[in-house]
């Protein structure tokens, strides 16, 4: 068990009383308190100011609370798993004495780096947002605080909607923000688990996401796939592009994984081909079934490898000589602004990269599964998925009962 004992190491009239904070024999450590007393005034015997006067009465009320304050962190840590040392002491101290300290994990990109080199199974999709955030953090510091860097303990409600609206001036959207605001509360997160103070407002800090209009989900139907597949193409990047984009709509997976599909993904499983791969964002190792389409579009090799800016220009051009016209709701940008527009656009205005994972969750939904297209496309809950395809809870609810309709009901045999 933890132990506090307060001892003095001067005989001076203003010595400093230091505490011994003892947590097994290998771990004892001796810090100033930041309180004096004279000598005089102190009890060697109980380890405390001699209660003759209001002064020291008022010493030994803070040293009373100067300890229950470290047992509690002490056992808040244990919780946490958090490495106790000499500057963790020293860090408690300061804080009970309100001490305005800045350490170097108080420095949200030190924090941010720290995360990244401490960080256990992380998967290359989670450092890589953790170094665009660090990306974001250093360019906001820059453009909006003349250089000045961000404390964790001054992230609050009101660095939020400032962080917010900076990015929104760069014309990113609510839910591209919002997922850099989720990595940066796990960072908070993590270096609190450290010792670091946080900002008392920093736990009313909710993840921000925009619910798309189930008007503005766009999709590729299996209508308009096969008018993709049908079309005359005369440039070779777009027949490449063609591949990734008809595959993509087969296999369900983020733009990130698609594009890094090579022929080590393609494994034979008791007759059947599959592509087996990673996810990036999720680390999650994800078999899908090649459907005969899918093997069609392969069959005569893989497409090449292009970037995922090619990818999204070549999407737009194939979709709109195969005549993907409808007019849809949805977002793009105009005259190369930065903003994105609401509106009305011809469908093949508003394809992009996500088309694939959403046309196949969407086109196969009711066909297979619920749990088995989750599972390929990496939603942890219904709830997600769902709200992916521009579905409700009630969709699935009709769904049941279209089944339970279908079901002939039993008889009992008479004897």
């Amino acid at each position: 068990m933890a132990t506090v004992k307060y001892l003095l190491q001067s005989k001076n009239d203003n010595s400093n009383i230091y505490v011994r904070y003892s947590i097994n024999r290998n771990l004892v450590w001796k810090r100033k308190t930041g309180f004096v007393i004279n000598p005089k005034d102190w009890s060697e015997d109980k380890a405390l100011p001699i209660q003759r006067n209001e002064e020291l009465k008022a010493i030994k009320s803070k040293l009373d609370k100067l300890a229950v304050f470290i047992n509690d962190a002490y056992n808040n840590g244990i919780s946490a798993g958090i490495e106790f040392t000499a500057d963790w002491l020293q860090l408690q101290i300061d804080l009970f004495n309100n001490k305005i300290i800045v350490i170097d994990l108080d420095i949200l990109t030190n924090s941010i780096d720290a995360y990244i080199d401490k960080g256990d199974n992380l998967t290359g999709g989670s450092i890589k947002n953790l170094d665009n955030l660090k990306k974001f953090i250093v360019n906001y510091e820059n453009d909006a605080l003349n250089g000045k860097q961000v404390l964790i303990r001054n992230i609050d409600l009101n660095f939020i909607d400032a962080f917010k609206k900076y990015h929104k001036s760069k014309g990113r959207s609510i839910n591209y923000v919002g997922t850099y605001i989720s990595i940066l509360r796990a960072v908070v997160n993590k270096a609190s688990l450290s010792g670091i103070p946080i900002h008392p407002q920093f736990k009313q800090i909710k993840a921000i996401k925009e619910l798309k209009d189930p008007d503005e989900i766009i999709v590729l139907t299996e209508a308009e796939q096969l008018l993709i597949k049908d079309s005359t193409l005369k440039r070779e990047s777009h027949i490449n592009a063609r591949k990734w984009l008809l595959l993509g709509c087969l296999i369900g997976q983020r733009a990130g994984d698609l594009l890094n599909i090579t022929v080590k993904n393609l494994k034979d499983i008791k007759g059947f081909k599959i592509i087996e791969l990673k996810q990036q964002k999720t680390g999650k190792l994800v078999a899908i079934p090649l459907l005969p389409e899918a093997l069609e579009i392969i069959e005569d090799g893989l497409p090449y490898k292009i970037s995922l800016e090619h990818f999204n220009k070549y999407s737009k051009d194939i979709c709109e000589i195969a005549e993907i016209d409808t007019i849809v709701k949805g977002k793009m940008r105009i005259d190369d602004k930065r903003t994105l527009t609401s509106g009305h656009y011809k469908k093949w205005q508003v394809i992009s990269s996500h088309v694939c994972r959403r046309s196949f969750a969407t086109n196969f939904y009711g066909k297979i599964p619920t749990s088995v297209l989750m599972n390929i496309t990496a939603h942890s809950t219904e709830k997600m998925f769902l709200s992916y395809i521009g579905k409700s809870t009630y969709d699935n609810a009709y769904q049941m009962l279209e089944y339970f309709s279908k079901l002939k009901p039993v008889t009992e045999s008479s004897n």
